[in-house]
């Protein structure tokens, strides 16, 4: 099954290099490879059809046809210990463009630090790639547009969590653009508080929700969630002791 095609393009803002995939092995290699070879800052590679997407610690992402599979190379200008909110400002943004195309009152919700929920099913993750020898940042990101992956137990798709059949990836795509470029320019102004307050209105993973965590370094963490502080951490109730654990951390970037 090759998914529904879009009749139209998205509508992505100026600021945006667009790089549309007929097919790709892996979305965020493809956003590696062109950020090593000199690609602008806005370049935003994406496809509906992802062969092998791979998550956090070599884990793959089954990335069934007629989803959302995407990149976007950045140049940060600020410092690299602040590299992880922006996969809250890229969660947030996600999160807004599909509540606007779901219908009312579905449960949407976000679970630490950069998955997005459809009435208790996930439907999208978002990633961070950083190269510290050079001055780019790859968020990616994937979300089960038009069918959920047979694979996973708790997964879903956009489409039958949300109630509505015609909301295509390019949809989605025009809005989480959109979105992103305000939700930025409100982190780059006002720093995390509008991000996390946001983010908090909807979190899945508040004052002593259980959490289960395996760290890039192997470690595992489990307890009741302390909350996200004031920089997005997730503080963690372990074996009685209080655990900060940063996004950086969690995606195993510099700048802990």
């Amino acid at each position: 099954m090759t998914g529904r095609a879009s009749s139209e393009a998205p509508e992505l803002p100026a600021v945006y290099e667009p790089a549309v995939l007929d097919h790709a092995d892996n979305i965020i290699e493809q956003a590696v490879s062109r950020a090593r070879a000199g690609a602008p800052e806005g370049t935003l590679l994406w496809t509906r059809s992802q062969a092998s997407g791979v998550g956090r610690r070599g884990q793959t992402w089954h990335s069934p046809d007629g989803g959302l599979y995407g990149a976007l190379i950045l140049k940060p200008d600020f410092p690299v210990d602040r590299a992880g909110e922006i996969v809250l400002v890229g969660l947030v943004s996600l999160g807004t463009a599909i509540a606007d195309l779901v219908v009312p009152m579905t449960d949407l919700r976000y679970r630490w630090p950069a998955d997005l929920l459809l009435g208790g099913s996930r439907v999208a993750g978002l990633w961070l790639r950083r190269d510290p020898a050079s001055d780019w940042l790859i968020l990616g990101f994937s979300v089960n547009v038009e069918q959920r992956p047979e694979q996973v137990f708790d997964a879903g798709s956009v489409c039958e969590e949300g109630g509505d059949t015609t909301i295509s990836s390019e949809i989605v795509l025009s809005g989480f653009a959109r979105h992103f470029l305000s939700w930025l320019n409100r982190w780059a102004e006002e720093g995390p508080k509008p991000v996390l307050r946001h983010f908090r209105s909807r979190s899945d993973t508040e004052n002593g929700a259980p959490v289960a965590l395996v760290l890039p370094d192997g470690e595992k963490l489990a307890g009741p969630s302390g909350g996200i502080d004031d920089q997005g951490a997730l503080v963690l109730d372990s074996e009685g002791q209080a655990r900060r654990i940063s996004i950086n951390r969690f995606f195993g970037l510099p700048g802990e």
